[in-house]
C-alpha cells in the first residue's frame, strides 16, 4: 500500500508491504524491515521507542526518543477514474472507453493470485489481487465500493507498471 506521510511540514511517499510478521517500508530508494511491538518499533533490528498521541489519519504527535514530530498519513489511491472509459493497453499507450474505475499496477511485477471474481461486490480496502515485485508480495486493494466488472490479468502474468488489472463499476 502506498501512503503519503507528512512529518513536520515535509511530505514523503512511502510503500508499506506486509511480509509475514513484519513489514517492508520503502522511502525513496531505501527499504527498512519494520516490526511493530508494544511501545515502539524494531527498524532493521534496532529498537525505537515511539509514543503516539492522536490519530495518524487526522494528525498526530509522535515522540521518538527525545524528539517530537507532527505527522499525518494518507493513503495514496491506486485506483484511477478515467473520463470516458477504462484503460485499454495499445502500443501507443492507454486509451479511454466507457466511464469506469480501474485498478492499475503500481509497479512492474508478476501477478501471484487474484482474490476476487467478476461480478463480486467489493468495498474500499478489499483485497483484489497479490502482485510480486522485487521479491516481495504486494496486496492490491480496491479503492471504492462497487462490483468487479472485468479482470484483465492472469496469475503468473508478468505486467508493467500502469497496466490495468481490474475494472470496478
Amino acid at each position: 500500500m502506498k501512503v503519503k506521510v507528512h512529518l513536520n511540514g515535509q511530505s514523503y511517499e512511502v510503500l508499506v508491504e506486509k511480509n509475514g510478521g513484519d513489514y517492508r517500508v520503502t522511502v525513496g530508494e531505501t527499504t527498512f524491515k519494520v516490526i511493530h511491538k508494544e511501545g515502539g518499533l524494531i527498524i532493521n533490528g534496532e529498537s525505537v521507542p515511539i509514543k503516539l498521541e492522536g490519530s495518524l489519519e487526522d494528525g498526530a504527535t509522535l515522540q521518538i526518543d527525545n524528539r517530537t514530530v507532527q505527522t499525518k498519513v494518507e493513503q495514496v489511491m491506486e485506483l484511477e477514474k478515467v473520463g470516458d472509459g477504462y484503460l485499454e493497453e495499445e502500443e501507443s499507450g492507454p486509451s479511454h472507453k466507457d466511464s469506469q474505475n480501474v485498478i492499475t499496477a503500481p509497479m512492474p511485477g508478476k501477478v501471484v493470485s487474484i482474490k476476487v471474481k467478476v461480478g463480486e461486490e467489493v468495498n474500499p480496502n478489499t483485497l483484489v489481487l497479490v502482485l510480486e515485485a522485487m521479491k516481495m508480495e504486494n496486496e492490491i486493494l480496491a479503492g471504492i465500493s462497487g462490483k468487479i466488472k472485468e479482470i484483465k490479468v492472469r496469475p503468473g502474468e508478468a505486467i508493467e507498471g500502469g497496466k490495468v488489472m481490474a475494472v470496478i463499476e
